[in-house]
């Protein structure tokens, strides 16, 4: 991948897949690196590994880019974000913008890969909807029978609602099957729906969807954290997680 003057090539590596950012980092390159590196989350590898060696930072404030990507890959899917740097200019260059102080950047790949760890214990579930009017029922169906199958101990009405609507936001806004991840990890309940339509969702919908029970702006309200990323085969993901009190 090449924009901006910034190519992004990527290798699996025991699990992890390593980004490697050659050329500019700036206000042209900045959401280009960051999108991709929620895209390459979206899969699932053990970790998103970021080898900085190539990459040039002309001002230092463009660091924060991999703060903001890691607190999203924490909050969904659950990737762990990793940094590397063989090269000492570039680590001292990290240390002098205070990077390591959110992110932790290791001195080179392999030692990246070594630091990632067991992943944390999770359940995913999956089902796959069609385009009808019977699949937000569908889905709240689903949600229950996960949340007693899995005793997990969360508000399951509000969990219900956050799913359906995103379910119904798809069928609303697009003309494709939507796809429900139901994923239990730690004390977050993530629901995930799927589609192949790549325009992001906005806020704004609530204005069309208020009529039914408030759109997206209840997923907001609700959600501990919500949002929207690209999918690699071109479409795109609308999660949303919920705290729980516990789960076994």
């Amino acid at each position: 991948m090449r924009r901006q003057g910034l190519e992004i090539g990527q290798r699996v590596l025991f699990g992890a897949v390593v980004a490697e950012p050659r050329g500019v980092l700036d206000a042209g390159s900045y959401r280009t690196l960051r999108d991709t590196l929620v895209k390459i989350a979206v899969d699932e590898p053990l970790a998103v590994i970021v080898d900085l060696d190539r990459l040039d930072v002309p001002d230092g404030s463009a660091y924060a880019l991999f703060v903001s990507a890691g607190d999203q890959l924490t909050q969904w899917p659950g990737v762990p974000l990793l940094l590397a740097a063989e090269n000492e200019g570039q680590r001292a260059r990290v240390r002098e913008y205070h990077l390591p102080r959110f992110v932790i950047v290791h001195t080179s790949v392999s030692a990246a890969v070594a630091a990632i760890g067991d992943p944390p214990l999770r359940r995913i579930a999956r089902r796959r909807l069609p385009n009808a009017l019977t699949s937000s029922g569908a889905a709240r169906d689903f949600v229950r029978e996960i949340c007693a199958e899995w005793r997990v101990r969360v508000d399951v009405d509000t969990a219900v609602a956050v799913v359906a609507e995103l379910v119904e936001n798809t069928l609303l806004h697009t003309y494709c099957a939507p796809s429900l991840r139901v994923e239990l990890r730690r004390d977050l309940l993530t629901v995930a729906v799927y589609d192949d339509d790549p325009e992001p969702v906005r806020l704004v919908e609530r204005d069309v969807a208020a009529q039914r029970r408030g759109g997206l702006a209840l997923v907001a309200a609700y959600a501990r954290a919500w949002g929207c990323a690209p999918t690699p085969a071109g479409g795109k993901v609308v999660w949303a997680t919920l705290r729980l009190s516990g789960g076994e």
